[in-house]
């Protein structure tokens, strides 16, 4: 007979990936302080023994012996604490590698409880088998396992107390998701739950993790850690029994575009962007010991928000905003309002400006090629590209600086870059965000940076150009939206083909419904985009790593040939 109230918890200590003997540390200290405070049921992260990103390496002879050693490590300490633990680690079941739950106590396993569900709410699912295993050892009618991804299907289960071990990567609309879907598990299944989510020192390669740990009970978040706290540990007591929720059943929003369509919801999912753009430098810098980030402003959007992601880096890192290096690189097409803006945007963040012209270096490169200057073709243009990359990427290796892209979502879809010139950084921190939404994130950072606000108000009103071409008296002369069409256009296609899965028929009525163009411009625009989206991927298949935030199209997660005809 289970006793009336039942104390839970959740921790995700530090992960190393592909260190099983450091994860083990951190995990025997967790269970500890778990008895100390005289827990009855902990869960930590689904694979916390060698970390749910390692990828293909989870599956390797070497790493699974190297956790089971880990594993006699973990009951080894942990035979004189009575708290049941969750602990994720690899298994070898029915001849696959599979993502193992093991309930620990005293010392000893009681279950085993393997994950079988596929699905990938969010984008990330660890390498591991999910086909259904033949012989189920587990769960009892007291407590069981829930995989955190089957928490997005429909048919919710649950025993008296229910562990959620997750694997859920971090995006801007992953947070208030998760916490709807334990809201729902909880009063739908009338059984509180412990919810443990990867942190930070995962890979972030491709994805961000948060770290959130989470209690719910009869429809309520009843204890809550904050995202990428560094003690991410939450308890609370709870009823042991079958709990009827008050009040309606939450639902999970479903989706129909980047941001959610409730506008206070939105800004903060604007400002979730940012903050996990700044966790995913921090985790990259911190990685590779940089000393801080360099980037090339060009007065433009994407710029600024790179820039922006930098300076809450270096706040979050505790070092100065000087360690971010802005670079404006004026070449034969800039403006003197972006200019302008590169400079007073880099000087009120706090951050270092630097100014070097690429127009001498091109045109030496010109005379070595061959290239007449008054020619301004392709040629011309990408010369300026790759000069300023090549720039950008000797500051970073002189100085030790993380070389921070600031290409976004839009262009990569459209190929709009230069290969082997803005294509290329030592890591992509826009290139899941498409350009409408990028506009709204800086529009939302006047509030987080008041100090920036009138500059970035004005980077808000200049027109989206590359300013390859030279000027028209000293404005711009390229207008990108003039050229290939409205990014509102091209944001709405993206998203309806990689994420909705529609098919081109389907979007284009959706689109001629649904957003104030006239037919005959949503239609040029649309095979504008569908032209340049399969026929530039080869730039794509070799981009540098970004986070996944809002909608990535990486090899990662969108596979796709070069040379396919579509």
């Amino acid at each position: 007979m289970m006793k009336k109230m039942v104390r839970l918890a959740a921790a995700s200590p530090r992960t190393f990936p592909g260190d099983p003997e450091r994860n083990a540390d951190g995990i025997i200290n967790a269970i500890r302080r778990a008895h100390e405070n005289d827990v009855d049921f902990l869960v930590f992260p689904e694979l916390c023994t060698v970390g749910a990103s390692l990828g293909t390496l989870i599956a390797h002879p070497y790493m699974l012996r190297r956790c089971e050693k880990a594993l006699e490590s973990i009951c080894g300490a942990t035979k004189e604490f009575t708290t049941i633990a969750a602990v994720g680690v690899p298994k070898v079941i029915d001849g696959a590698v599979r993502s193992a739950t093991l309930l620990i106590s005293r010392g000893a396993v009681l279950a085993t409880i393997v994950s079988e569900c596929d699905l990938a709410p969010f984008g990330f699912l660890p390498d591991t088998a999910h086909t259904p295993v033949k012989q189920k050892k587990g769960q009892n009618g007291v407590i069981g396992i829930t995989y955190a991804n089957e928490l997005f299907i429909s048919d919710i289960t649950g025993q008296n107390i229910t562990l959620v071990p997750s694997a859920l990567n971090a995006t801007a609309t992953s947070y208030g998701m998760t916490l709807d879907a334990l809201r729902r598990f909880s009063a739908v299944s009338g059984f509180a739950c412990a919810y443990a989510a990867p942190n930070s020192g995962e890979s972030g390669s491709f994805f961000m993790f948060d770290g959130i740990c989470a209690i719910a009970s009869g429809g309520s978040i009843v204890a809550l850690s904050e995202p990428f706290a560094e003690d991410a540990f939450v308890c609370a007591d709870v009823s042991g029994d079958w709990t009827p929720s008050e009040g309606a059943v939450p639902a999970i929003e479903k989706r129909e575009y980047y941001l959610s369509s409730d506008m206070k919801t939105a800004d903060e999912e604007c400002g979730r962007i940012l903050l996990l753009q700044a966790e995913a430098l921090k985790r990259r810098a911190e990685h590779i010991r940089a000393n801080g980030f360099v980037i090339g402003v060009s007065g433009g959007l994407d710029s600024a928000l790179a820039l922006l992601a930098a300076a809450k880096a270096c706040d979050i890192m505790g070092i100065s905003r000087k360690n971010t290096v802005g670079i404006s690189m004026p070449g034969f097409g800039t403006s003197s309002r972006t200019k302008n803006n590169s400079k007073l945007l880099t000087e009120t963040l706090g951050c270092e400006y630097r100014e070097i012209s690429v127009v001498e270096a091109c045109r030496q490169h010109f005379r070595d090629i061959g290239h007449d200057e008054n020619v301004h073709d392709v040629v011309f243009e990408n010369a300026q590209a790759r000069e300023r990359t090549k720039i950008l990427l000797s500051i970073s290796n002189k100085e030790g600086l993380l070389d921070v892209g600031t290409g976004d979502l839009s262009e990569a879809a459209l190929g709009w870059t230069t290969f082997g010139g803005d294509h290329l950084a030592q890591y992509g921190v826009n290139a899941s965000i498409p350009k409408t939404i990028i506009r709204r994130v800086v529009a939302h950072a006047k509030a987080e940076f008041p100090e920036a606000a009138d500059v970035l108000q004005d980077i808000l009103d200049t027109p989206v150009s590359p300013e390859l071409l030279p000027t028209d008296n000293g404005e711009i002369a390229q207008k990108t939206e003039e050229l290939i069409g409205s990014y509102e256009l091209h944001d709405f296609f993206i998203y309806h083909f990689v994420v909705s899965r529609l098919t081109p028929e389907q979007i284009l009525e959706k689109a001629k419904k649904e957003l104030a163009y006239d037919d005959d411009e949503t239609e040029r625009v649309f095979g504008i985009f569908f032209k340049r989206f399969f026929s530039q991927q080869y730039k794509r298949n070799c981009a540098p790593e970004a986070p996944h935030i809002l909608v990535s199209i990486s090899p990662s997660l969108w596979h796709m040939g070069s040379d396919i005809t579509v």
